[in-house]
């Protein structure tokens, strides 16, 4: 029975680490993408905006796969532009830089995870008075991918940037479908 389990086990385990290596199937290298989808502004501390306000968004990046569960992304994203009766706020095209952690749960497909930084720009006019301004704050994620081929692959992800700038600390959440790239 002993001599059994020891050749139960060993398989078992040359069976995972045969699937392992299977799930794990991206190599290291750089890779470009884009995305578009909808952003929702939570405006709970700007005077003059609904609480929940969205509009269309989008990103477009390049990153650099140094493992298969690790890669660092940057890129350029527009969050859209708010309006209300008398306002209107315009989350302008920004920059960011993510670490991004790759885990295979299939073949090909995986879940994401990224954490980073962004900087961008936002346009206030409030009765006919325009106002503008750049900050800095961090971003999350969490996402989904399936390799349509060694190069190719699809993703949906929803980002939360933390807008600060203006007087501003509220979030505008993105949830996308995109494309990427690998070379």
């Amino acid at each position: 029975m002993n001599q059994l389990s020891s050749k139960l086990i060993i398989a078992s385990a040359a069976s995972l680490m045969a699937l392992a290596a299977q799930a794990q199937s991206v190599q290291p290298g750089p890779y470009i993408g884009g995305s578009v989808g909808t952003t929702k502004f939570h405006g709970d501390n700007v005077s003059g905006f609904d609480t929940d306000t969205t509009d269309t968004g989008g990103k477009i990046y390049g990153g650099y796969q140094f493992t298969p569960n690790f890669s660092l992304e940057g890129g350029w994203i527009g969050l859209g532009k708010y309006s209300s009766s008398a306002s209107e706020l315009k989350l302008n095209n920004g920059i960011f830089l993510d670490a991004v952690g790759t885990f295979p749960v299939a073949r090909d497909f995986s879940l994401l995870g990224r954490v980073g930084v962004y900087n961008g720009k936002a346009d206030r006019t409030i009765n006919g008075v325009n106002d503008s301004e750049r900050g800095t704050d961090i971003k999350y994620g969490a996402g989904v991918q399936y390799d349509l081929s060694k190069n190719t692959a699809i993703r949906g992800e929803w980002e939360r940037y933390r807008v600060k700038a203006l007087d501003i600390k509220d979030n505008t959440d993105m949830f996308s479908v995109g494309v990427n790239y690998r070379f």
